[in-house]
């Protein structure tokens, strides 16, 4: 998956927690970006890779 411009891989990412997934790329991609803008992005992407599970209550 490409998110602003970076590729992710899916199986990969989905193995990692949310905060795992955060700490690895955090400091890695975006660099010309604020740290808290960066988060941001991190975790709306990890939401689109992992997206949460439906309960089928009615």
């Amino acid at each position: 998956m490409i998110i602003e411009g970076v590729f992710f891989v899916v199986e990969a990412c989905r193995a990692m927690s949310k905060d795992e997934f955060v700490a690895a790329f955090i400091e890695v991609f975006w660099q010309d970006r604020p740290r808290k803008e960066r988060k941001k992005i991190l975790t709306d992407a990890y939401a689109l890779i992992n997206p949460p599970e439906k309960s089928d209550k009615k």
